[in-house]
């Protein structure tokens, strides 16, 4: 088992790995930052968490949407992003370290192979006072999503979570809100609709911005004009091909030089008869 670089991860996108909405930002050294929605749910209170705005002090005339999560409570935090992960990959999922300080309890759950949806996280706040929650806001997420890479594919996923996680809100009161909204037509990307998820992921300008950012690195090693590029392209394979004849060579001295006898040989011996004096 392997855990994706940053680099890796801009690779699988597309293919092995599905993340939307993209952010500048939303990717680490080795890890997706996970941002929470305008949808969480207070356990102990029985009811949905209040959105607020405040403006933002950096940047004046932009506001911030937040949640307080009120001390001693539990809160069921939906992200803002879907993820999908092919059966190659897991995903586990790592405490901000800032928000632990601040009296969150530490996150430890994971994302499963084969999973598509938004992802619920449960945030135990154990101080004695609210902590504030920054919604889509991947200067402040609420978790680091990892992608580790599996020595072998899962024979069989006999276990389905329920779409986005709803089943934790069923039964409890003052929550249809929150299920209606993930039901609606238009949110099908947020739970199970692996080729909507693909196709928003692909077509946004994040992703676009990625992937050209990926290309002029490759482009810039390997050089801007066509001629460069190929004479580089063409020492690497020499390389590569040279390196490939070098160890056929030497496994060929190596296995006609500690060749063993044939099975049915018989070794000739020389017997030396001493001549007779008289």
């Amino acid at each position: 088992m392997s855990v994706l670089s940053y680099q890796d991860i801009i690779r699988e996108l597309g293919r092995g790995i599905l993340f939307h909405p993209l952010k500048a930002g939303s990717i680490k050294a080795c890890d997706l930052c996970l941002t929470a929605s305008e949808y969480a749910y207070a356990i102990g209170q029985e009811k949905r968490l209040i959105i607020q705005t405040e403006q933002k002090k950096d940047r004046p005339g932009e506001e911030q949407k937040f949640f307080e999560i009120p001390k001693g409570e539990t809160a069921l935090v939906w992200t803002d992003e879907a993820v999908y992960l092919s059966n190659q990959f897991r995903g586990p999922l790592y405490s901000v370290v800032k928000q632990v300080s601040e009296g969150l309890g530490h996150i430890g759950t994971r994302v499963n192979p084969d999973w598509t949806g938004v992802l619920c996280i449960a945030l135990h706040n154990v101080s004695d006072k609210a902590v504030r929650i920054h919604v889509k806001d991947v200067e402040n997420p609420i978790a680091h999503l990892a992608i580790e890479k599996l020595s072998s594919k899962p024979s069989n996923i006999t276990h389905r979570s329920s779409d986005a996680r709803l089943d934790v809100l069923r039964g409890r009161p003052n929550s249809q809100d929150i299920t209606d909204y993930f039901n609606q037509k238009q949110n099908t990307w947020m739970k199970r609709d692996t080729e909507i998820l693909k196709k928003l992921m692909l077509e946004s300008d994040e992703y676009k911005k990625l992937r050209k950012g990926f290309k002029d690195t490759l482009i810039g090693f390997f050089g801007s004009s066509e001629d460069t590029r190929w004479n580089r392209v063409s020492i690497i394979g020499a390389i590569l091909i040279g390196g490939l004849s070098a160890l056929f060579s030497g496994l060929t001295y190596f296995n006609s030089s500690h060749q063993a006898p044939a099975p049915n040989q018989t070794p000739t011996n020389t017997t030396v008869t001493p001549s007779s004096t008289k």
